[in-house]
């Protein structure tokens, strides 16, 4: 007999896999759109994602309860890879991000580390991710594992011509980058709106466009290796900038 979202109790629920209960919540959010029952929907919502550490959907303020519910559901049926309802559209929920922050990479060619900048841009409430590398599919299998579905709600941009875009953003531009002008990223503080640049792997952040960030900053490394994989970097930054805010 099929599980109901509406009768499952907390044991069932906590014994069920992550796809499992991501199936269940979208089921949830699908009965109530059917109904029109939204303050039930919100409670039971938040009652079962009480019961177990899973993924789950805020929606932006601005939607109407409807509207939350619709996102809900296609965010919970992009994570188990299906629909449950049949008028499902292949699109993500709608973002809204906490911050003010975009993740631009420049020529970071890895479909995995790409997908990760878009996870990470996720776990932070960050704007979205811009790239610069010609080529790069948004659906390539690595990119799509790596991200776990954020890649159906993040923005993810492509601009050829970076140094033209950096010059016209309008608002600081911060390189990650081991300069002998670096600062410490113990005494950075992270002005918002902001640009975080990551370099490429092999020589960091173009000459080019180290020339118009506002500031660059560095990671203290206390072993023999002086480097770091651009997305662990990302995710000290990330970090930084979101315990500062407070």
């Amino acid at each position: 007999m099929e599980k109901s979202a509406n009768t499952i109790g907390r044991k069932k629920f906590g014994k069920l896999s992550v796809r499992g209960r991501h199936k269940l919540l979208a089921q949830l959010a699908a009965q109530a759109l059917a109904s029109g029952e939204t303050d039930a929907f919100f409670e039971r919502y938040q009652e079962l994602q009480s019961w177990a550490d899973s993924d789950r959907y805020t929606p932006p303020s601005r939607l109407s309860p409807l509207e939350a519910i619709e996102e809900t559901r296609l965010f919970h049926e992009e994570l188990i890879g299906g629909t449950v309802s049949p008028d499902s559209q292949k699109k993500g929920p709608t973002w809204e991000p906490k911050f003010q922050v975009e993740i631009v990479l420049d020529q970071v060619r890895s479909p995995y580390n790409v997908g990760s900048a878009l996870r990470l841009a996720d776990n932070f409430g960050f704007a979205g991710v811009t790239h610069s590398t010609a080529g790069l599919r948004s659906n390539h299998p690595r990119l799509i594992k790596a991200a776990r579905g954020c890649e159906r709600w993040i923005p993810l941009r492509f601009e050829e011509d970076l140094e033209t875009w950096l010059k016209n953003a309008g608002v600081p531009v911060i390189g990650v980058e081991l300069d002998k002008t670096a600062i410490p990223i113990t005494q950075w503080q992270a002005p918002l709106p902001c640009i975080l640049l990551m370099g490429n792997e092999s020589y960091g952040i173009a000459s080019s466009l180290r020339q118009l960030c506002s500031q660059l900053v560095y990671i203290p490394m206390y072993g023999f290796k002086k480097s770091m994989n651009v997305n662990q970097a990302l995710a000290v930054m990330g970090q930084t900038l979101c315990a500062q805010q407070g």
